[in-house]
C-alpha cells in the first residue's frame, strides 16, 4: 500500500468513532479528500458527502459506514465503578479483562473491564468466568467514589475498546473497528483514484453514520443522493479460521481477494460489470451468497425512493465485532482497484434494467412511469 494511503488509514483507525460520535473520523476524511472534490458537505445526521463531476446525468453513490460498535456510560455506583450499555452488537463475554477508553469531560479517560481472580472462584464459577450480560461487568477507571468519577466522565459518555493497530505476519493487520472504517477507507481511496480518471458519471462518495444502529445514515443519505447506481463497501465474514462452518458463510479466505456478494438483492448486470472491471485489474474476486437483503447500506440504496442498481463489495474479515478484527491489506487494495475501475468504466447513461423475460413482452407498450427506461429518475 502506498505510504500516503497507509498513513491516512492508521490515523483513521486510531480515532474512536462509535455510532453517533463519528465526527472526528469524518473531519479527517473530509480534509484528506479536499484537493480531489468538486463539492464537500455534511448533512444534518453527520454523513459526509463528497462529489466529483456533479453535473453528469447519472449519479453513482459509493458508500462505507464510518461508525463502529462501542458503549455509553449507563450508571456509576457509589464507589466509582462504571457500568456500560452497548452501542451496536457486542459479544459480551469477550469484554472481561479488556481495556476501554471513554470520551471524558476533558479528554480520554482510560479504564478496564474488571475480572475476579481465579483464586477466589469456586470450581463451578471458573467454568463461567466471563459474564454474559454487560450490566454484570464493572469498569474501573481508578475513581474511589461516584463524585470523583463524575469529575472525569458523564452519564452517556461514549467509549470503545482500547485496542489499536497491530501488525501481524505478512500483510495481515488486527485492529478494533475495521468494521467498517475499512470500507470507508476503500471508497475514500477509490474516490482519490477516480479524480484522475475523468469518470462520465457523477460520483457521490458518502461516509455514513450509525449503520450499526439500523442503517440510519445510509437511509437518509440514499434519500438525499437518490442514486441511479450504488456500490456499498463493507466487511464480510471470512471462514478460514478454526470454528467456522463454510456451509454457513461459504469458502472465503483472507488474501484471496475482495468478496462480491450475490443474490436477488443485487443487480445482476451491475455484478457482471464489477466482475469485468476486476478482471481488467487482475483482481480475483470471491463470491458470497445472500438469499435476502442484508444488514448493510446496500439495502437502503436499493429500496429508498425509486431504488438504485446496487452491488456489495466486501473486505474479508476475521473475528468481526471484536477488539481483534483481522484482515489482509492486499484484499483492501484489491477492493480499491475494483471499485475505482467499475465506476470509471461506466458509460454516461448505463442501463442496468432487467432484460424482458420473453420476446412477447418486448412488443408490449405501456405508459412510461418513473423508474422505467422511458421516464428514468429526475
Amino acid at each position: 500500500m502506498k505510504p500516503k494511503a497507509l498513513e491516512f488509514l492508521k490515523r483513521f483507525m486510531a480515532l474512536p468513532t462509535p455510532s453517533g460520535w463519528e465526527a472526528d473520523g469524518m473531519r479527517l476524511a473530509a480534509d484528506y479528500l479536499q484537493p480531489y472534490a468538486d463539492k464537500i458537505s455534511f448533512d444534518l445526521h453527520g454523513n459526509l458527502h463528497v462529489v466529483l463531476n456533479p453535473d453528469a446525468p447519472t449519479r453513482v453513490m459509493i458508500e462505507g459506514h464510518c461508525d463502529e460498535i462501542g458503549f455509553m456510560v449507563q450508571y456509576i455506583d457509589d464507589t466509582g465503578f462504571l457500568y456500560m450499555c452497548a452501542v451496536g452488537g457486542l459479544t459480551v463475554p469477550l469484554l472481561a479483562g479488556e481495556r476501554i477508553v471513554i470520551q471524558g469531560r476533558k479528554g480520554p479517560v482510560y479504564g478496564v473491564f474488571g475480572v475476579r481472580p481465579p483464586h477466589l472462584m469456586k470450581p463451578a464459577e471458573r467454568e463461567k468466568v466471563a459474564p454474559t450480560e454487560l450490566m454484570d461487568i464493572a469498569v474501573d477507571i481508578g475513581a474511589s467514589s461516584r463524585e470523583e468519577a463524575l469529575k472525569l466522565v458523564d452519564i452517556g459518555s461514549p467509549a470503545v475498546v482500547d485496542a489499536g493497530w497491530r501488525q501481524l505476519a505478512g500483510d495481515r493487520v488486527a485492529c478494533r473497528g475495521f468494521d467498517n472504517r475499512i470500507g470507508s477507507f476503500v471508497v475514500v481511496e477509490a474516490f482519490r483514484a477516480l479524480a484522475g480518471m475523468s469518470p462520465k458519471v457523477a460520483v457521490h462518495l458518502v461516509l455514513t453514520v450509525q449503520e450499526e444502529l439500523g442503517l440510519v445514515g445510509g437511509t437518509t443519505a440514499s434519500y438525499d443522493v437518490n442514486p441511479h447506481v450504488g456500490i456499498c463497501v463493507d466487511v464480510g465474514f471470512a471462514s478460514d479460521y478454526p470454528g467456522n462452518d463454510k456451509k454457513l458463510v461459504g469458502d472465503v479466505q483472507l488474501g484471496k481477494g475482495p468478496i462480491l456478494c450475490f443474490g436477488p438483492h443485487y443487480n445482476f448486470k451491475l455484478q457482471e460489470h464489477v466482475e469485468a472491471a476486476a478482471a481488467r485489474e487482475k483482481v480475483t474476486l470471491q463470491r458470497q451468497v445472500r438469499g435476502r437483503g442484508t444488514g448493510t447500506n446496500a439495502w437502503p440504496m436499493r429500496t429508498v425512493r425509486g431504488g438504485a442498481a446496487v452491488s456489495l463489495v466486501s473486505v474479508p474479515l476475521r473475528y468481526m465485532h471484536s477488539a481483534v478484527e483481522t484482515l489482509s491489506l492486499a484484499d483492501v487494495e484489491g477492493s480499491i482497484k475494483v471499485v475505482a475501475a467499475a465506476v470509471a468504466s461506466l458509460p454516461a447513461k448505463p442501463d442496468f434494467f432487467p432484460d424482458p423475460i420473453t420476446a412477447a413482452s418486448k412488443k408490449k407498450s405501456a405508459p412510461a412511469r418513473r423508474g422505467t427506461r422511458a421516464a428514468g429518475k429526475k
